[in-house]
Formats: structure tokens, sequence, C-alpha cells
């Protein structure tokens, strides 16, 4: 037996007992629940996300399913996949009503076969592709649970005494409805007080409020943000786990691999490697009839109008705000002389060429090959396989070895018409400025060559960037009692008229531009919104509607126990920051 013993701590009395009386208890509750409350109005603030307007970055109530094949794992809005399920349940009932009433087997079969589709519910996964879906179900037994949104941690007392940055995540009451069910909403800043803002082919374009249309050029995210805004199109590690299935049914051309040879000797395992058998020089190359790189987001899979139509067939913005990663390995007989990634996009050849004793990026006119921008730098190649990481986003080239920066390279000449003559060539600014959301911008060409001596490309991954759709005003986004409805375009879509900011006013966009209620849409603000800031602008949020910067997700929708619908498992996995 130990020779110490535990006591309770003395608090007060002369006997060493503690006592607690009733009115100390009540004084502790009470001031815990002051502090409490004091932290929660004037330094953080729980709060939870509604909708999936800012998703994959933040997720809304929404339906969690993983691929069968792949293990892929992703996110539905579950407003989009309740009304799939309830329209699949609806026409699975139909048909079983038609086919009680066919006595002929081969008439009902015929039936069967010719009916059930509508009656299934697809399911993608984007790692296969999007010409087809890899299964197809009928609705289940019981109507699935959605998962709730995640629930976030805001700091209230980051804005009263810092300036909000652009591309923070930031809670703002909404202007167009202050005190209904939507008057908190979480979106990303991007335009800034006492500037002008275009939004041009899905990037942001800002200037002084003096200058021309002309002077504006694109703003960059910070490192940090855009790592957290990559969003997935491709990624090799996810392999097929039942191949056999894909050959039986004589569908294994449309699981192959959207980097296809170009030239040389090559082969691919099943696990995705790509290998060559010779030293001699050998290219890849994106195959983009059958996988198309846009702006589509798996989140949106069963919201979108005609949800039998495949992904790809509905009307997505082709982008080349993209990155290309890979492990390159060598070989260990020294013939490897280096690799080049290529991609063609807006009139411009982007290059990132990692040779034997040089790494470069550079940039030339597609028309006439003449130079744009280079810059180089030494670099020497090991026997040992490494990564490479190549980024083209906000008109800047990158480009990473096993994790480290080495070299960037910004391109700011173009203003945003010049930008939008580069994406839409053969599209007219008053045929677009009529409708920007109809032209669609021409999506890139990509070719990966090798210079030989290349043993084996694996661990392939293509992400795309946020992509900012151009919008029209509508009556379904503005509130009658707000005022006279607004016409034209949306805040920022005209680049040759570009939005105002003036003192005191921010814009707000949604990651999931494809389906957000962004600032450029609202309107006019609500009369109480007007009366409380003094500023009747349209679109815009002014200051003191800022809430705070959303910092983490301190409770991420919870997990379901195995075989029931209960969900509330903690989902440790997606603690995380909020960039």
């Amino acid at each position: 037996m130990s020779s110490f013993e535990s006591k309770p701590p003395v608090i007060s009395g002369d006997s060493g007992t503690p006592k607690t009386g009733i009115t100390e208890t009540l004084m502790s509750l009470i001031m815990s629940f002051v502090l409490a409350m004091t932290a929660r109005g004037f330094i953080i603030e729980g709060f939870v996300i509604p909708t999936g307007s800012m998703a994959p970055t933040l997720m809304g109530q929404h339906v969690r399913w993983t691929s069968p094949q792949t293990g892929w794992s992703y996110a539905i809005d579950a407003n989009g996949y309740m009304g799939r399920w309830q329209l699949a349940a609806q026409e699975l009932s139909k048909l079983n009503g038609r086919l009680s009433a066919i006595k002929d087997p081969a008439q009902r079969k015929q039936v069967r076969n010719r009916d059930l589709k509508r009656a299934l519910i697809a399911r993608w996964d984007p790692m296969f592709g999007l010409d087809r879906p890899v299964e197809r179900t009928p609705p289940e037994q019981t109507q699935p649970r959605p998962s709730n949104g995640d629930r976030v941690i805001v700091l209230k007392s980051l804005y009263p005494l810092s300036a909000p940055e652009r591309f923070n995540v930031v809670v703002f009451k909404n202007p167009t409805d202050p005190v209904g069910p939507t008057q908190n909403f979480i979106k990303r800043l991007v335009g800034l007080p006492e500037e002008q803002v275009a939004v041009v082919d899905g990037d942001v374009f800002t200037g002084a409020l003096e200058g021309s249309a002309e002077t504006l050029r694109v703003v960059r995210k910070p490192e940090f943000v855009q790592r957290a805004v990559w969003q997935p199109v491709y990624n090799s590690s996810l392999v097929p786990t039942d191949l056999s299935r894909w050959e039986e049914s004589s569908q294994i051309s449309w699981w192959g691999a959207p980097f296809v040879p170009r030239s040389g000797d090559w082969t691919i395992g099943t696990d995705r490697t790509w290998h060559t058998t010779s030293n001699q020089p050998a290219s890849l190359t994106w195959n983009h009839e059958d996988w198309p790189i846009t702006d589509f987001n798996m989140y949106n899979v069963n919201r979108l109008p005609n949800v039998s139509a495949t992904p790809t067939s509905r009307d997505p913005y082709p982008m080349s705000d993209i990155r290309i990663a890979g492990v390159i390995d060598p070989g260990n007989d020294g013939a490897f002389n280096g690799t080049r990634v290529v991609m063609t996009s807006r009139g411009v050849v982007f290059e990132w060429s990692v040779k034997n004793e040089e790494i470069e990026l550079r940039m030339t006119r597609e028309s006439d090959g003449d130079s744009i921008a280079s810059v180089n730098a030494p670099f020497e190649i090991s026997d040992a396989a490494f990564e490479v990481d190549c980024w083209q986003v906000d008109q800047k080239m990158w480009i990473f070895i096993d994790g480290e920066l080495h070299l960037e390279l910004p391109f700011n000449e173009w203003s945003p018409e010049q930008r939008f003559a580069a994406s839409y060539p053969d599209t007219s600014a008053e045929t677009y400025l009529a409708n920007p959301t109809l032209p669609r911008p021409l999506g890139p060409r990509i070719d990966w060559h090798f210079d030989g001596g290349v043993h084996a490309v694996r661990n392939v991954r293509v992400d795309r960037d946020l992509f900012y759709r151009p919008t029209m005003l509508d009556n379904a986004n503005q509130r009658s009692q707000n005022g006279p409805f607004i016409r034209g375009l949306g805040f920022g879509s005209d680049f040759r008229r570009p939005g105002r900011l003036e003192a005191g006013q921010f814009l707000m966009f949604g990651d999931n531009s494809a389906a957000s209620r962004d600032g450029r849409i609202w309107g006019r603000p609500h009369p109480l919104s007007a009366q409380y800031t003094g500023d009747d602008a349209p679109f815009v949020v002014p200051r003191n509607m800022l809430i705070g910067k959303a910092f983490s997700v301190y409770w991420p929708a919870p997990l379901a126990i195995p075989g029931t619908q209960s969900r509330w498992v903690p989902n440790f996995g997606k603690l995380r920051f909020i960039r």
C-alpha cells in the first residue's frame, strides 16, 4: 500500500474539510455564465453551416457517398440528394405498379429493362470519369438521414481590431434579410473598399476607383489559401478495386486513365502507374474528350437540372487554373534527361521544365511562339524518385519539387477585357455582355514530355482552382420588400463597367460558385439594413455588418454508427483550420 494518502484541497474552515455553500456555488455559476456570454458576444461564437455555398471548403447539410470501386468519398448536397431519392422512389413505385399488371414474363422483363433507369439513383465516381455512373441502385428501403453542416468557430474580436483581408472566410449579417431565417451568411471576401471589381474567366480583377477599366489587374490568393481551395479532378492513387467487373462488362475502355500515350512505348498497370520500356523520348497527353477539366463540383451532382444527364453535359465552364502533379521515377541507370509539362490555354503556351542542371518556367504566345516571360534556376536531378507539382493559377506559374517551391512566374499584363479576348476568341464582347452566362471558354491542352530514361510515373493528380461564374440578375435572387428589382448583369460581370466598392463596402462570393447566392446577385438591401448602416448600395456588405472571421471547424459533420442512421460519432479527421 502506498505511504501517501491524497486529501482534497482546503478551501475554507479550520478543520481541513472543504466547505462550499449555496451562495458560493451560485456566484460561481453566474460568473461562468457571464464570462461565457461575454466571450460569445465579443470574442468567439459558434455557427452551423446551413447550405453548400462554400462546399467543399465547408459543408452544409449533406449526404456522404463512398465509391465501392475506388474508395473515393465525397459529399452531396442533402436537398438535391433527397429530391433525387424521392423522385427515384416515386418512379420505382410506378414501375412496380405497371409490372404487376403485366402477365407475360417476356413483356414484363422488356418493360422493366426499358423503364428501370428512371427509378434508379445514379452514383458517380469522378476518379472513373463522368461519362457514366459507377452504379445505379434503387432507393433504400428507408429514407437516408443527411448529416448536419459543419460547426465553425468565428473570431468576433478580430475585425474591430484589424482590417478584413481579401480571401478571408467571413460570417456576416445578410444585408437583404437581416432579421429573417437567412440573416447570417458565410462566404469568402473577394472585394475590398475603395476599389473596382470585375470577374472574368473565373478570376477576380481589381483596381483603384479613379482608374479606368483597363487598369484593373488579377488578384492572387496566398499560397496557404490556394492549397486549401484546390478541388480534385483526378487522382491516380484511387484505383479500381474490382477491375474484372469492368473487363467482363466490356467497359474497360472508359475506366482508363485520362493521361494517354502520345508517343513512346508506354504501358499502364492496374494501379495506374505509367511505365516506359526504353530510354527513348516519350510523352503523355490529357484526354480532354473523356476527361474535360471544368468547374463541375461533385457536391452539386444531384441538385442541378436534369439529374439523369451526365455531369459533363450540364454546361460546366472549361478552365485552365489548375495544378498537375506526379511522382517521377528516373530509374537507376542515369539515363533520365528531364521532363516538361506543357499546357496551351488562353492563347499562351505554359511550360514547366525540369532538366539535369536547370529548372525553368516559360510562357510563349501560341500564335507566333514569341516569348512572354521566363525564369530559371540551377537544379540537379538524382536517381531517386521525386515529385513535381506544376501550378498555373491567377495568371501565375509555380513549380514545387518534393513540396518545396523552386520558381514562380507571375503574368500581369492582361486587363479584364484582354483576358476575355484570350479566353473567348470566337465570341465578340457585345455578344458576351448581352448574357455572359451563355458562352464557354476553350479548354486547355496538356502534354507531359519525357526526354528519355524515365522508368515510371505514378501518384498523378490534377486539381482545379475556384471558378467564379459570370452572373445575370433575376427576380428569384432579389427580395420584393427591398425595393424595385434590378435588371442586367451581375455586379462585376461587365469588364467594361466594373463594379465599384466605396469606403466601408465589401463583396462576398461562395466557393461553390455554381450553387452560391453571391453578393453579385443580391439586389437592394433590406430597409432595416440601410437604416442601420446608412448605406443603401446594392450587392455589398457594409463593414458594420461583418460578424467575424471563420477560424476553424471545431465540430465537423458527425459520422453514422455502422449499420444505423444515427449520426453522432465525432469525425476528428475533419477538424481543421479554415483557410
